[in-house]
């Protein structure tokens, strides 16, 4: 029998190859049972809950990640270990433009590594940038849907309460290195999913609906912006179905 894994606890198989990661347990349910067909919960621990279920027509599974880049780390080395293959990180960001406003979505490029966790893996100067292909299942979804999206760097931090508008001191000074490079938006697990990825030859994309602005103070509760996550849900997974698609035609 094959090594259950020390976190998710599953087994080879146990979950399908093409996963939505978002951070929130609650959210991986929203998503299986308003999304998906036929959803079954394949198992629960910690911060990790995992379901599969059908999208589409294709397998697909969701795990939440929990928050920050170390639980996404052993989210996706975990998963990659019984066999998935294909993650697309959906969640929530803070804008950094002033031009980017809540409820918008953002499809990230790449990540500065302002974490801890992929430093661990790899020198700090090895890019943390999301799969090609995974990128423009993105973009071409969200074109055949015809919800316009801000396509670029992201950053991802450890710390939420030094760059939010929660943060001790004067975050706006800390952040204005990034805004001044056209950062798109922070948040606290790209850059470790886009690295981990990348070494353990799984595709990785990421997309992001803006829950506020730093450069703003501009706010936006779940409910206000629950229409544009469902979108990047529905974005996300049609992405993932358009991946395993091409897989069976190859």
């Amino acid at each position: 029998m094959e090594q259950i894994q020390y976190h998710i606890k599953c087994r080879k198989g146990d979950v399908n190859r093409a996963v939505l990661l978002p951070g929130d347990p609650a959210r991986a349910t929203y998503i299986a049972q308003n999304f998906f067909s036929n959803p079954c919960q394949v198992s629960e621990n910690r911060e990790f809950r995992i379901f599969n279920g059908i999208y589409e027509g294709f397998p697909l599974a969701v795990c939440s990640t929990g928050i920050g880049c170390m639980s996404s780390a052993v989210a996706i080395e975990e998963l990659v270990n019984v066999g998935s293959k294909y993650f697309i990180r959906v969640g929530t960001a803070g804008s950094l433009q002033a031009g980017i406003k809540p409820g918008e979505i953002v499809i990230a490029t790449g990540a500065v590594r302002g974490d801890g966790a992929s430093r661990e893996y790899i020198h700090p100067s090895y890019p943390a940038v999301a799969d090609f292909s995974v990128l423009g299942a993105l973009r071409k979804r969200a074109e055949r849907e015809k919800v316009p999206y801000h396509l670029g760097i992201i950053r991802s931090h450890d710390a939420f309460y030094m760059e939010s508008p929660f943060a001790f001191g004067d975050f706006k000074k800390r952040i204005q290195i990034w805004v001044e490079a056209g950062v798109l938006a922070i948040e606290n697990e790209s850059s470790t999913l886009f690295v981990v990825g990348s070494l353990r030859k799984a595709q990785v994309g990421s997309i992001l609906v803006i829950a506020g602005s730093l450069a703003t103070g501009e706010e936006a509760n779940y409910e206000e912006i629950r229409e544009s996550v469902d979108m990047a849900i529905k974005i996300a997974a049609g992405a993932l179905v358009d991946l395993l698609k091409g897989e069976s035609e190859s």
